[in-house]
């Protein structure tokens, strides 16, 4: 028995191989749009099931439960398992979950939309202005050469 594997072959680099033209990591306005309404528009409610009918119970749904806006608009998840209660011996599960920023991409979809527009003051232009016009009255004018 030949306890080492044959080593894989290269991968070919010919046309056909690798990445696609229209492969699903390509980068399109439509994607970075999609993505940016599943953050804004996300329900934290969807990340839960009610546990008990009748009582304020909540578990926490398997990832591949939650609807696909839901998993898209998490940044990060944690998993802990410590002794909350001391004494008790029993080791609980804490699941820390982050969520990308809603705010942010409410704006850039409003940015987006034109709903908002960035005003940009530019201060300082008199004073420019007036040292230009000094210099200019400093330059000796042209001679007509007709």
């Amino acid at each position: 028995m030949n306890r080492h594997p044959k080593p894989l072959p290269p991968p070919p680099n010919g046309p056909g191989h690798g990445r696609t033209k229209g492969s699903k990591n390509k980068l399109t306005k439509e994607r970075v749009e999609k993505e940016l309404r599943h953050i804004a528009f996300s329900n934290c409610v969807d990340l839960f099931e009610r546990a008990h009918k009748g009582r304020r119970v909540f578990r926490l749904r398997e990832l591949t439960a939650m609807p696909e806006g839901v998993q898209r608009a998490i940044a990060s998840m944690k998993v802990r398992r410590e002794n909350l209660t001391a004494g008790d011996g029993a080791r609980d599960t804490t699941v820390e979950v982050k969520l990308w920023d809603k705010t942010k991409a409410l704006e850039l979809c409003a940015r987006a939309l034109g709903m908002l527009k960035d005003h940009i003051v530019v201060e300082g232009l008199d004073a420019r202005k007036e040292h230009l016009r000094e210099a200019l009255a400093k330059v000796p004018p042209r001679e007509d050469p007709t």
